[in-house]
Parts: structure tokens; sequence; C-alpha cells
């Protein structure tokens, strides 16, 4: 029996149960075109203000799960500025030239509709590792691994093992072109399932020494954004799928390797990576919702003269999805602004009096903290909830 799907005959002809799969389709292709209607309905700003959102959480966990650390700060301020949300180049400066590549990738995947080809393939490879490095080690950069066998390893020295084992450098050429020609025949595929099947062959092959889970991530967003059609500066991007990937990040490389050691028959990969572009989906709504909701907030008090420590402190608030980092205290604008911890304590209390924010009832003395007043709730709502499911 042959160890790795690529060594069989049939290779690479995929199957699948479509009766398996047609219901986790039909829902992940409602919540897709729910986010698409969600989005139009915000203004171009706060459109932009939630790809940004979701592109620096879609930047952040593709490189973490290569064992990369960004700061999300400067990742976000790098994709506001190339969106032209006006941010500051400082912390940009801070990430350097290998995260700018992942985010030119990963902006190129969302926004240009164009088929992938073995050029633009290797102007991704390129652009992640600009310096020819991937840390201290030199990298073939721009074209396929050479001659040696790659392996994906884990264990330490001496005692390894071996979970994957890629196809030789001398077949990479043949095999990538028989991929990228089914990439541009399949364009009429549901997208959820060419994306899962682009992503496992694409891994599967391996064809460069380092970058392939964040290219073979990338052409996975590039076929959701195609099949969606999304491609554009302002929707190129309503979901992130490499933050669910992350958490799951054991599972995930356990559901490759249960592929790659399988018989073609991959009904339950795609079962499984569907499934996570369907939580990317939710994820998304939550972050679209929270711009709408932001947006809205500063519509409601636009007349409210607040003073730059205010303002600032509330924007750091308000640009948290987690609810336990929204919480705004005296300390934190002690930290934020570097006033007197009086003067911080004079800025809640004009915010409180003036509806802005509302003490938690559950906390007091030195805990006392405060939660932004997203919404008047004796405003009256001109539709019901909407059935996610």
């Amino acid at each position: 029996m042959s160890p790795y799907i690529w060594q069989r005959p049939d290779w690479p002809r995929w199957t699948w149960s479509e009766a398996d799969l047609e219901g986790l389709l039909l829902a992940v292709q409602r919540k897709r075109d729910y986010l698409a209607g969600l989005a139009a309905g915000l203004d171009p700003e706060h459109a932009s203000l939630a790809v940004a959102e979701l592109s620096t959480q879609e930047t952040v966990a593709t490189s973490a799960i290569e064992g990369v650390k960004l700061d999300p700060d400067s990742v976000r301020s790098s994709i506001m500025r190339r969106l032209g949300l006006g941010m500051s180049q400082d912390r940009e400066n801070l990430i350097g030239a290998a995260a700018r590549g992942v985010i030119d990738v990963l902006a190129d995947s969302t926004q240009n509709p164009a088929p992938l080809t073995l050029d633009r393939l290797f102007a991704w490879h390129t652009a992640i590792f600009p310096a020819g490095r991937s840390g201290l080690k030199p990298v073939l950069v721009g074209m396929f691994r050479g001659g040696e066998p790659m392996q994906v390893v884990s264990g330490a020295y001496g005692r390894e093992k071996v979970h994957y084992e890629a196809p030789p450098r001398d077949r990479l050429d043949n095999e990538t072109r028989r991929f990228l020609e089914w990439l541009h025949g399949s364009a009429g595929m549901d997208a959820t399932l060419r994306a899962c099947i682009a992503h496992l062959w694409f891994e599967t092959l391996h064809p460069f020494e380092d970058g392939n889970g964040r290219l073979g991530r990338a052409i996975s967003d590039l076929t959701l954004a195609q099949g969606a059609g999304f491609h554009s500066r302002r929707t190129g991007r309503l979901w992130a799928v490499s933050p669910v990937l992350m958490k799951r990040c054991k599972a995930y490389y356990e559901q490759l390797e249960r592929a790659q050691k399988g018989n073609l028959e991959i009904t339950a990969w795609l079962q499984w990576s569907a499934g996570c572009v369907e939580a990317a989906y939710d994820e998304a709504r939550v972050c679209i919702e929270r711009v709408g909701l932001v947006a809205r907030f500063w519509t409601r008090f636009r007349e409210v003269p607040f003073n730059a420590r205010q303002r600032r402190a509330l924007e750091v608030a308000l640009s948290s999805n987690d609810p336990e980092e929204g919480w705004l205290t005296a300390r934190r604008i002690v930290k934020l602004t570097k006033v007197a911890p009086v003067t911080a304590s004079r800025d809640l209390a004009q915010l409180e009096e003036w509806g802005v924010i509302r003490k938690d009832p559950k906390a007091g003395g030195r805990s006392t903290r405060y939660f932004v007043v997203f919404e008047d709730a004796a405003a009256p709502r001109l539709i019901g909830e909407l059935d996610w499911k």
C-alpha cells in the first residue's frame, strides 16, 4: 500500500460524498451571502475598517501557525495605511519587510481576481522571504525547492518523527502545472469546496523549501474570494480562516496528515476544513457587526466635545472584539495618556455624565471600571434579528 496519496496510481483523482457535504456547504454559502449584505450596508470607511481588522487577524494568525510572531497593532497600522485610513507609518515600520510581504500576498489573494499562475505563485513566495532567509537559514526564493527530500518532521534531534514526505523535486514541475490547470478550470465549483481541495492539494505538493503553509492558506483565500465574487479593495476580505486554524492547530495538522496518507476519498477532510470556513464566517460576523456598532457609537456622540485623552481611551476600548479588553479604568487612562490619576478619574466622570460610559455595578473601589454604552436601549429597531443559522 502506498504510504502517501501522491504515490497512488489514481492520484490526483479526488472523490467525496456530495450527500455528506451538501447541508454543510449550503450553510456556509448562506453565511457568506449574509456577510456580503452586512458589509454592503456599511459606508466605505467602515467597510474598510472591517476588512482591515479581518486582514490583521489573518496575517497575524497565518504567521503564528508557522511560529512567526507579529505585533497585531503594527500589522493593523500597515493595513490601514494601505486602505487609505490615515494611520501613522511609525508602527508599520516596526514589522519588517517579511511581514509586509505577507500582508501584500494576502491582499493580492483577495483583491486580485486573476487566475493563479506560476509567476504569481513565485512572486508571492519572494514577497514572504524578501531577504532570501527564513530566520538565519538561507531559502531558495521564488523557485521550487532543491533535490533533498521534503519531509514534515516533529520531535527532538535524534528522535524525529516523519509525518509526511512530499513528492520529489523531479515531479514538481508537472505536478504544479496540473494543480494550476485544475484551479483555473474549476472556477464554477462551490467556493468552499474548491478552497478546501486546493488547500489540501497544495500542501500535499509542498513545492517550496519554506512558506508552504502561508501560501496554501493564501491560495485558499484566493479561491474563496473568486467564488464569492468579493474581489475588491473595499470588501476583498470578509473572513479570516487562519485564526480558526490557529485555535485548532493540533487538529489541523492531524487532519492534513490523515488526508495525505488516505486513499483520495477526502470527505472527512472536506467536512473538517469546510467547518473551519463556517467558523471563520461566524467570527467575521461578530467583527463586522462590531465595526457597525462602533460606527453608530461615534455618530451618536459626534457632538460631544471629547478631549484628546478621552477620545484616545475610547478608541482603544472600542478597538477590541474581546469584551474583557473593552473596559475603561482610571489606571488604564493613566497608562495610555501619561496623566495624573486625578485627571484620569475626572475624564471618566465626565464621560459618565455625558452617558458615554456606565459604571460596572459589580465592581467598586480600586476595581471600579466602566463599559462603553454602544446604543440607546430606547431607540426603535427597524427590523428584528435575522436568523444566522
